[in-house]
């Protein structure tokens, strides 16, 4: 029996990821980073492109809206408002579990 061996890093939320390591990381093009920060979907410290950096945070965003819209075919507004409705979610049930 074969065995693929697979490696990989553990990206806390706080850690900071250039534009182009979480192009790399994600798979996806500038582009579409950018039109996510257009819509709002996250925030990037720096002021302009080269000097962006991301949270880890950030990169679940990522890939949240690039499943959303590669198996859902949601656009990015509705990607946005999907990520709203499911931190929400998370968070409320954070707080039942607190109990």
């Amino acid at each position: 029996m074969d065995y693929d061996i697979l490696h990989g890093i553990v990206i806390e939320e706080s850690e900071a990821l250039s534009l182009s390591e979480l192009c790399q990381i994600c798979n996806v093009e500038v582009e579409w980073i950018m039109a996510l920060v257009n819509e709002g979907i996250f925030e990037p410290a720096g002021t302009r492109p080269e000097d962006w950096f991301f949270s880890g945070v950030a990169l679940r965003r990522v890939l949240v809206v690039r499943h959303l819209q590669r198996d859902l075919d949601v656009n990015l507004s509705g990607a946005a408002l999907v990520l709203e409705l499911l931190e929400e979610r998370n968070a409320l049930l954070a707080k039942i579990n607190l109990y």
